[in-house]
């Protein structure tokens, strides 16, 4: 911090106060957020934006259709040119389980698997938007070609880690709305045209949990919105709310299919056109069966139980982490690397 005052007491003699308030207006609210970041466990960063993220102003200039697109756009909006964001997407699987309590509410789990060499720090993403609901959404830094062992210490590389406002991988939002993005089996990518604007996976995430406060209303702007994939495979979103509806959302052929479903992994659920005829990878079609059973079994479930239950298909190699969402008292519970002897919990609101 000293630095940085420092810094600034020299931009103020060298180009007078009238630079400093044009500085303090155009960076407030970025660098508010950079000065939150914060490591909470090794591995594990978070940090707390609040204000507009520029969410509304890429939609209405045609959105992003690629990475490509959401760097260029974070680049301009949060450090106004100043630095530059490489955005490298890479190929993962993961399982999502939604229960209810004993109480009725609904419980979601979900493991986020990633390659073990390639295993990052994972960012926990606060926002609140001045036009949107509040949410926590999770963020491997490894999306961002920063570099090997980047590390958020000085004030540029702060800036940078902000741009994983739009990458949001899961999260849940104040009306308990749960969204997870999962691979669904094959390489088929979706590039929809005749929408409103263009989203990617992940910024689809971002764009549910700031707008959506359910399934329908999450099905209803996905219908609205050009959706692109990410990387080289097919996506599918795993959805559920506070009502206790649970769907899984895929593209085949450009075309959204919704199927009620209260587990996902790594294979299309949807009846056509893909179910019949997909090669179904044995570990996917294996947590699928374990995490039906176990609801079959148990339908209402404590914390600790769906907790069990996501630790029961985790793969300590590739499990980057688990989430476990808490809609009664609005909290999320992390585990890093299939090691659930140890958790972090933080407020969703």
């Amino acid at each position: 911090m000293k630095k940085i005052l420092l810094g600034l007491l020299a931009v103020i003699t060298v180009l007078g106060m009238g630079t400093l308030m044009w500085f303090a207006m155009t960076f407030r609210t970025q660098y508010e957020a950079t000065e939150t970041i914060t490591l909470v466990d090794e591995g594990m960063y978070e940090y707390y934006y609040e204000g507009e993220t520029g969410l509304d102003q890429l939609l209405e200039q045609g959105g992003a259709a690629n990475s490509t697109d959401i760097a260029v756009f974070a680049t301009e909006y949060l450090s106004h040119g100043f630095a530059h964001l490489n955005l490298k997407p890479s190929e993962f699987g993961c399982s999502t389980i939604n229960a209810r309590d004993s109480k009725g509410h609904l419980l979601s789990a979900r493991n986020f698997d990633w390659f073990a060499e390639e295993h990052g720090d994972m960012v926990i993403v606060h926002t609140r938007p001045e036009n949107g609901y509040a949410s926590v959404a999770t963020f491997n830094i490894n999306f961002f070609n920063f570099g090997e062992g980047f590390k958020p210490e000085t004030m540029m590389q702060k800036f940078m880690m902000l741009g994983s406002l739009y990458v949001a991988l899961d999260g849940m939002n104040e009306k308990g709305l749960f969204v997870a993005d999962l691979v669904a089996g094959d390489r088929e990518q979706t590039h929809q045209k005749g929408g409103e604007s263009n989203v990617t996976t992940t910024l689809g995430i971002r764009l549910l949990l700031d707008k959506a406060a359910n399934v329908e209303e999450a099905l209803a702007l996905l219908k609205r919105y050009n959706m692109h994939s990410d990387i080289t495979v097919a996506h599918h979103l795993s959805i559920s709310d506070a009502t206790g509806r649970c769907v899984v959302v895929e593209w085949a052929d450009n075309q959204m299919y919704v199927t009620e479903s209260p587990v996902c992994t790594n294979h299309y659920l949807a009846a056509e056109p893909k179910l019949a005829t997909q090669e179904i990878n044995a570990s996917s079609q294996e947590r699928f069966d374990t995490l039906c059973s176990q609801l079959q079994a148990q339908p209402a479930m404590t914390l600790q139980d769906i907790t069990n239950s996501i630790a029961s298909v985790s793969k300590p190699l590739h499990t980057r982490w688990s989430i476990v969402y808490d809609r009664e008292n609005m909290t999320a519970t992390y585990y890093q690397n299939g090691d659930f002897s140890k958790s972090y919990t933080t407020s969703i609101n």
